[in-house]
């Protein structure tokens, strides 16, 4: 079969875009920026509700060995989780008029950003299962039936974190990495 280019250029320039694109396109922008606002107004919920969980008890005096418990692991869960969060607010987008090299290097950024992200969320339910094995061991050594009790469920709960990170890690790497690939095969350097 011969193919000719020239005329399959020809041929690509001349067909006209899809009546209603620039709609559809116009609605998928939105639908982001409406989830993208969702995220954010759940993370804060999240967050104000892990502050005040934690400080309610607190007000009148009365914490459960669970918040406890708990108090060194948001002290820092929090912190490190914002922090992530904001740096990730940066704005990285490309002009699609910017040239393939530039585009490239600005997406392929972007990726390893995110499998730094996916390699932290691993550490930290790494770490909250070992402060989880710390607390067992501790409570069952000095600690009250009630202090056991409630570092056996941190453990429960660590470990349950640690298996829905694992597996969403594991999810979201195999397709950073199709993508990194993908954009990797453009030939460009970074």
């Amino acid at each position: 079969m011969d193919i000719n280019d020239d005329a399959l250029r020809a041929l690509w320039q001349r067909q006209q875009p899809p009546p209603g694109l620039a709609a559809t396109m116009a609605r998928k922008v939105q639908r982001h920026r409406r989830l993208a606002a969702v995220r954010v107004t759940v993370e804060i919920a999240v967050t104000v509700a892990g502050i005040a969980l934690l400080t309610w008890p607190a007000a009148d005096g009365h914490l459960s060995a669970g918040q406890w418990l708990l108090i060194p692991f948001f002290s820092v869960f929090l912190v490190a989780g914002w922090a992530v969060l904001l740096r990730q607010r940066a704005d990285q987008r490309v002009a699609a008029h910017a040239p393939v090299a530039v585009y490239a290097s600005v997406r392929k950024r972007q990726l390893r950003t995110r499998l730094r992200h996916l390699k932290l969320a691993q550490v930290s339910a790494l770490a909250l299962c070992g402060y989880a094995l710390a607390s067992v061991v501790a409570c069952h050594l000095v600690g009250t039936v009630e202090w056991k009790q409630a570092a056996l469920r941190l453990a429960v709960w660590a470990l349950a974190w640690m298996a829905g990170t694992g597996w969403l890690v594991r999810r979201q790497r195999t397709a950073i990495r199709q993508e990194y690939r993908r954009i990797a095969r453009l030939g460009v350097g970074d």
